[in-house]
């Protein structure tokens, strides 16, 4: 098993480093906004997801790269894989149209969705910008498959952190303008974008890592061993076989996503504050979850590769060694959830005056701890179901995981509309007819309805967990190829 570890860690941990920065740079983006204008956060928030749930199923299609290109390894055809890429590189092209189509409907799509009309506007132009950068996310999703697939897992945290780095400057100067002072001039700010600035920031990011990979691929080493520009041409099997087994993985994060979007548009019915203290909540929850999916995804073309080549007994240590390495990280994680829930979520006021913080958003800071116990309830199950589902997705059975996330997602859904407990349309005070007090505090119906809904995040993740692992062990993936 320490053979085991020792590769486990060494493809996973460039690839939790790319996938925490991501993290990092989401919570820096949100936390700005928070600073910026509060209620931009819970915009960016559900305007976010709806944006991944309009781009999650060609992601899914183009992430299926690294496990295909393990596979090619492990059966000693490198070549191949230089086709594989055009084909997702055709593919990212294609989904342009598609996404700039879904920002034209985004207003409508919003008010149809019952948002609070305050954030329609902040909700409509982060989702807008954000699909010039879908093609792009698609892109570098597929060309760092190449970089994952072949274990050159360092190039992508290299060029992760750079796009971070960049992402975050760009973050702060176009949340909060260029101030002239800083050169001795006067004037006001130039360039003050907010909300639409961190689009903007997320967007060129994308390119920047879409491009970076693109020339890296041109470097001699890589155009001749796996016949980078040979490749070129559009191959319909090869583009099919890419479709047929990523299409069940972005299906799955499409219904995963899809879920959670719904439960986030359920919450922001409420208003800003239950919208901001989930929000927070979840940027917390990030914080912990994304650096797994590096983990995951290391899971996923280290099953693809042994399986292949050395067997499926090499493969399950490897999982098992994932598996391990993930519990042990997120016990972490849930102890500084339980006990440490009030000094994470004081982060969010670390520059304003406790003063200059307006009532509602000091609610949502109080509530949003409260949220945190949720997270330390779910956090282990969470990486339980990552992990195996990398691994079977790393096999090909791409197909389960997409049924099993489907069934998860509507009974969870189900459940939470069909028994939602009724609520009055109220902040402040105990019912709708009583006044505002200086403090405030949320209405018991509303807090019902908040809590309601978060129970049901943690039953989605118990359910999909349970069926990851009885799949697992079940163990036909054992049997399973995608070359």
């Amino acid at each position: 098993m320490r053979s085991a570890y020792a590769e486990v860690l060494r493809v996973a941990v460039p690839l939790m480093i790319s996938t925490g920065m991501f993290s990092l740079v989401l919570f820096v983006d949100r936390t700005l906004l928070f600073q910026h204008e509060p209620s931009q956060m819970g915009a960016a928030m559900a305007a976010g997801n709806l944006f991944w749930v309009s781009i999650c199923v060609f992601v899914g299609i183009a992430s299926m790269t690294g496990a295909i290109a393990s596979q090619y390894v492990g059966a000693g055809q490198p070549r191949r894989i230089g086709r594989l890429l055009w084909q997702s590189v055709w593919f990212s092209l294609a989904t342009m149209p598609v996404f700039l189509l879904a920002a034209y409907f985004a207003e409508p799509l919003f008010r149809w969705t019952d948002q609070a009309p305050s954030l329609i506007p902040a909700e409509t132009i982060y989702f807008q910008i954000l699909m010039w950068g879908g093609a792009g996310e698609v892109m570098q999703t597929a060309l760092s498959g190449f970089f994952s697939g072949t274990h050159r897992t360092r190039t992508i945290a290299v060029v992760s952190v750079v796009s971070g780095v960049i992402n975050l400057l760009l973050d702060y100067l176009l949340i909060f303008g260029v101030d002239p002072a800083w050169w001795g001039a006067a004037g006001p700010r130039m360039w003050e974008l907010g909300i639409a600035g961190a689009a903007l920031a997320s967007v060129i990011a994308f390119w920047f890592k879409a491009v970076c990979y693109a020339a890296i691929l041109l470097r001699p080493q890589y155009r001749f061993t796996y016949g980078i520009l040979q490749g070129m041409r559009l191959d319909r099997r090869m583009l099919q076989r890419l479709i047929y087994f990523g299409f069940p993985a972005g299906l799955m994060y499409a219904t995963e996503a899809t879920a959670f979007t719904v439960i986030v548009l359920m919450i922001g019915r409420l208003g800003d504050v239950p919208l901001q203290a989930t929000t927070m909540a979840i940027n917390f929850n990030m914080i912990a979850f994304i650096p797994l999916v590096g983990l995951s995804i290391a899971a996923s073309v280290l099953v693809g590769r042994h399986l292949v080549g050395s067997g499926p007994d090499r493969a399950v240590r490897c999982v098992w060694a994932a598996l391990t390495i993930a519990w042990l990280y997120s016990a972490a994680w849930a102890l500084i959830y339980w006990f440490g829930a009030e000094t994470m979520i004081s982060l969010y006021s670390v520059n304003p005056a406790a003063s200059t913080i307006p009532a509602d958003a000091r609610l949502a800071l109080q509530t949003a701890q409260g949220l945190l116990g949720f997270v330390a309830i779910y956090v282990l199950l969470d990486a339980t179901q990552l992990i195996l589902a990398g691994a079977l997705r790393g096999a090909g059975d791409t197909w389960f995981v997409m049924i099993a996330g489907l069934a998860v997602s509507i009974v969870t859904l189900g459940i939470g509309l069909a028994w939602e407990p009724d609520w009055q349309p109220a902040l402040w005070g105990a019912d709708a007819t009583a006044p505002a007090s200086e403090e405030g505090s949320m209405s018991a119906s509303v807090t019902a309805v908040l809590m309601w809904w978060w129970w049901i995040i943690t039953a989605f993740v118990v359910l999909l967990a349970a069926a990851m692992t009885l799949r697992y062990a079940q163990g036909s993936w054992k049997n399973m190829r995608m070359i």
